[in-house]
């Protein structure tokens, strides 16, 4: 115990170097366990379910070439549950935002419908009351919710008498029998963005819905039996397939099944990105450690007078090199501590920044964390400060008063070269992946949409499926035509999917003419509901035609009009006129042929970064798609007429939500948030890096000129100039910093493949942005290196030659 109060002693006589310490590492240990903990949580830890890895994601296989996945009829899935061999339950879940108005004010609740067996798949309890009864998932059955934690938490104060409350939602009321477990919504689900569910809801499918083996709307989800690989499941429910096919050849033949785990169809590829910023980080890291190191060495060649009197009065080079590891575990210690501190703090700015990533309410700093920043603060100590202490520690007994300080300079200088040629190999792949990104995100920022999205609104009113649709169809029309009537508005429509909103509704149709070489048989496209005026709001240009009709109400028996892309036409008219021609669904065969009335450009419907696709945009029908996104163009800024779009839909349906008001310029930017983010991200800390590589090359300079003063005196005293002698110090920097560079090219080579598959529009070896980071850091090095280096030519050789 008395070493370590002397080891502290000593820190505490060098506070400058002490405290610099245990910031730099603070900092590098902070950020490197907040976002192990991120990554951590998102792709490695478990799901919080039993047995979660028998859980799988289970869709249809398309026989359409080029769009394998799509979602399942819930008919299909009541047949897969029924036929299997292999699962213990399958499942079945879709969307639905819903309007509860229970309070005094309508609120919009985001909602999954399942199908029965839904919490037995996941063997989930609740927290508070039950599931659904089998008598509540069937057809005409009592109204029943179960709630969110966060629901529960937020809006009822985590009362306890919550399964006494009720949902009024459509009007009828819904029983709320249970509350979920606080991570159940953010750890389950596939569908994007349902790590905000409120509410889940039985879906109580008609029977005549059941029939109907083309309405493929539901994601489906199983759980494996003991002894069953997730192989062996796939295999199971492909062959119930292909015997359906031959039961329903119509709908059924040629489909087959994907299953896959259920966490990786729920992390998808977002997890890339994160293992980037968290390899970004730990690089950010070693370079801090790294100047570290630099700065032990450079106390150590203080301090050597001071080891060398020590091993003269008798201490063994274990006692010197045991009482420079003692403080270096207590530097060490108190930056692990103050690290993991700042690592807590900073959970809240995570959960927000990365707010679209799966599983991100589930972010904690647990004991995990805690062997991460602890095996962190090992690690750094080893290379900061074990490795200096050894070296330093190589003084020879004889003469160790006369030769301190002279017999290793070499050695270390040798030392700090090669730490400081890490650090600018490290910086350079950070700088050249920073350029990369941000030349990406440039490239996504400025891609053709296909459309005009200045000036508009886009907005949903609260609808659900199971209301009357000819009354929603009618409210449709009444707020078209409000909306249209405001000063300012000079188009309105809606849609039920905007451009780039990741919704890749997929089918098959027949063209009509089309029957030969690559045309023959079934063509996928995608596909939009829209109304004429949703396109006139977007501004997008009409090639041929015309446009859609007018709004009708459900029943009339008018002729489906529709109208389809320049890329539909490319790809399956082979160029020519395809207006007044007619086209089938696949999915529907009995329904009879629908016109094409005109053909519009290509629009970015499925990403920004996707190629255009050949779509169908079907003549909206009103209620058809209860719950559209309502777009209005303005003449002038689309905000001020925000207060006069709500008072709209409080004249005509005071008691329904308004939600997701905003621009689509906002709707657009929301989707670049993620590759803004990790460009800014990876380009502060290839700027920090950056600064921390020039104070290490810094200091290697001033440690250079402190070690050849002697040696410089005697040069200017023969008449070496201070330019020459600022040239010499320059070159010996240079020479590290060349190094480095070339380092740090060969390593982008080999993370070429890593960050391929991030980039849009420009190559992982892009020679701009690596000449770039180049430039960049070798003008920086050459600043830290100047200062120094003129110190060096500012010395007086007559003092220099007196000292020594």
């Amino acid at each position: 115990m008395k070493q370590w109060k002397y080891a502290l002693r000593a820190l505490r006589r060098r506070p400058v170097f002490s405290l610099g310490v245990v910031a730099l590492l603070a900092a590098g240990i902070a950020v490197n366990t907040a976002l192990f903990s991120l990554v951590d949580t998102v792709a490695w830890k478990p799901l919080p379910y039993p047995e979660p890895e028998r859980l799988v994601a289970l869709n249809e296989a398309s026989p359409a070439q080029d769009q394998k996945v799509s979602l399942i009829a819930p008919g299909r899935l009541e047949d897969w549950n029924r036929l299997n061999r292999t699962f213990t339950a399958i499942a079945g879940l879709y969307s639905e935002n819903v309007t509860d108005t229970s309070g005094s004010e309508p609120v919009r609740l985001s909602g999954l419908r399942v199908s029965p067996r839904y919490f037995q798949v996941f063997q989930s309890n609740p927290i508070l009351g039950r599931t659904f009864t089998p008598e509540e998932e069937r057809d005409g059955g009592p109204q029943a919710a179960v709630i969110s934690y966060s629901l529960w938490s937020g809006r009822y104060g985590q009362d306890p008498r919550i399964t006494s409350h009720r949902l009024i939602i459509g009007g009828q009321a819904y029983r709320i029998v249970g509350v979920m477990p606080v991570n159940f919504a953010s750890s389950v689900h596939i569908l994007p963005g349902s790590e905000g569910i409120d509410v889940w809801l039985p879906a109580q499918t008609k029977p005549f819905l059941l029939g109907l083996r083309n309405a493929r709307f539901c994601s489906g989800i199983g759980r494996v039996q003991p002894g069953y690989s997730i192989a062996q499941a796939r295999a199971d429910l492909a062959g119930v397939q292909r015997w359906l096919g031959e039961q329903f050849p119509a709908t059924d033949k040629g489909w087959s099944v994907m299953a896959k785990p259920l966490k990786q169809a729920r992390i998808g590829d977002s997890a890339k990105p994160l293992f980037l910023l968290f390899g970004a980080v730990a690089l950010l890291l070693l370079i801090t450690v790294t100047n570290v190191a630099s700065l032990s060495l450079a106390q150590l060649d203080i301090r050597q007078r001071e080891l060398a009197i020590r091993a003269s009065l008798g201490a063994s080079r274990s006692q010197v090199v045991a009482s420079i590891v003692r403080e270096v575990v207590l530097l060490a210690a108190a930056g692990a501590l103050a690290g993991w501190a700042a690592a807590r703090a900073a959970v809240p700015l995570l959960t927000r920044a990365f707010a679209d990533v799966p599983r991100i309410w589930e972010l904690r700093l647990d004991w995990r964390a805690a062997l991460f920043a602890i095996a962190a603060a090992a690690l750094a100590a080893i290379l900061f400060g074990v490795v200096p202490a050894l070296r330093a520690a190589r003084v020879e007994r004889s003469g160790s008063l006369l030769h301190a300080g002279r017999g290793t300079a070499g050695r270390r200088q040798w030392t700090q070269r090669v730490l400081v040629a890490v650090q600018i190999a490290v910086t350079m792949v950070l700088l050249a992946g920073a350029g990369l990104l941000a030349r990406s995100f440039y490239n996504l920022s400025r891609v053709d949409l296909g459309f005009e999205p200045s000036h508009t609104l886009v907005l949903h009113v609260g609808a659900a499926w199971d209301e009357d649709r000819a009354r929603i169809g009618r409210m449709q029309q009444d707020l078209i035509g409000g909306w249209a009537r405001l000063p300012g508005v000079q188009a309105v429509g809606m849609t039920n999917f905007l451009p780039a909103s990741g919704a890749t509704l997929r089918y098959q149709v027949l063209l009509e003419g089309a029957s030969t070489g690559a045309n023959e048989g079934t063509m996928p496209i995608g596909e939009r509901t829209v109304s004429p005026g949703y396109l006139k709001a977007l501004r997008a240009p009409l090639l041929a035609g015309a446009w859609c009709p007018e709004l009708n109400l459900p029943g009339r028996n008018t002729p489906r009009k529709n109208m389809v892309n320049r890329r539909f036409v490319e790809v399956y008219a082979r160029g020519q006129n395809v207006v007044g021609r007619h086209l089938r669904w696949a999915e529907y065969a009995d329904a009879p042929p629908e016109e094409i009335v005109g053909v519009i450009g290509d629009l970015k419907e499925d990403a920004v970064d996707s190629p255009a696709y050949p779509y169908v945009y079907s003549c909206a029908v009103g209620g058809a798609w209860p719950d559209p996104d309502y777009v209005v163009r303005t003449a002038g800024d689309p905000r001020a007429l925000i207060p006069a779009v709500r008072e709209v839909v409080r004249r005509i349906e005071p008691t329904r939500a308004i939600f997701g008001l905003e621009t689509i310029e906002e709707t657009l930017a929301a989707d670049l948030d993620r590759p803004r983010s990790n460009a800014r991200l990876l380009g502060l800390f290839a700027l920090s890096a950056m600064v921390l590589a020039a104070v290490g090359l810094y200091g290697l300079v001033a440690q250079m000129v402190t070690a050849r003063r002697r040696e410089i005196g005697i040069r200017m005293a023969m008449g070496a100039g201070p330019a020459q002698l600022v040239r010499s110090m320059l070159g010996g920097a240079g020479r590290v910093v060349a190094v480095g560079i070339l380092t740090g090219c060969v390593l982008i080579l080999a993370l070429q493949p890593v960050v391929r598959s991030l980039l849009f529009g420009v190559a992982p070896l892009d020679g701009l942005s690596i000449a770039g980071a180049a430039l960049l850091l070798a003008l920086v090095s050459l600043l830290a290196a100047l200062l120094p280096a003129r110190r060096a030519a500012a010395i007086d050789p007559i003092e220099t030659l007196r000292a020594d």
